[in-house]
C-alpha cells in the first residue's frame, strides 16, 4: 500500500484519520512526516531550510565517492555502482537531518491552530 501523503513510498505502520469524521478512513502514511503532513492537509512541501541543507551536505559525499570509484560519468557507472551511489546520498542527507534533529536547529512542526 502506498503512502497517502508522498504516494512514493509503501505505507508502513504509520497512519491517519480525521477525527472529526466518525466515518474516516484511515489513512497510511510511510513516516511521521507523511503522518504529520496528513494530520495537516498540507500534503507533501518543497524542501524546507532544514532539508536544503542536508541535500548541500550530502553533495560533497556523493563527489567523494564518484572520486574514490575514479568514475564521474553517471553513464557509465554499474548498477552496483549506481546503488552505492545513491545509499552514500541518502544516507548522508539522512544523516544531516538527523544531526539538525539532534542539535535542536529543527523547530517541530506547527501544530493547527496554534499560536507562535
Amino acid at each position: 500500500m502506498r503512502c497517502a501523503a508522498c504516494r512514493l513510498r509503501t505505507a508502513r505502520g504509520f497512519g491517519w484519520f480525521d477525527p472529526r469524521s466518525l466515518t474516516s478512513q484511515p489513512l497510511a502514511a510511510c513516516s511521521m512526516r507523511c503522518m504529520n503532513a496528513l494530520c495537516r492537509r498540507w500534503g507533501v512541501v518543497d524542501p524546507d531550510e532544514h532539508e536544503i541543507a542536508a541535500i548541500a551536505a550530502a553533495s560533497p559525499m556523493a563527489g567523494e565517492y564518484l572520486e574514490s570509484i575514479g568514475k564521474t560519468d553517471l553513464a557509465v557507472l554499474t548498477e552496483s555502482e549506481w546503488l552505492t551511489l545513491l545509499e552514500v546520498i541518502i544516507t548522508a542527507y539522512q544523516d544531516e537531518l538527523a544531526r539538525q534533529l539532534d542539535a535542536g536547529q529543527h523547530a517541530a512542526p506547527r501544530l493547527p491552530g496554534s499560536r507562535r
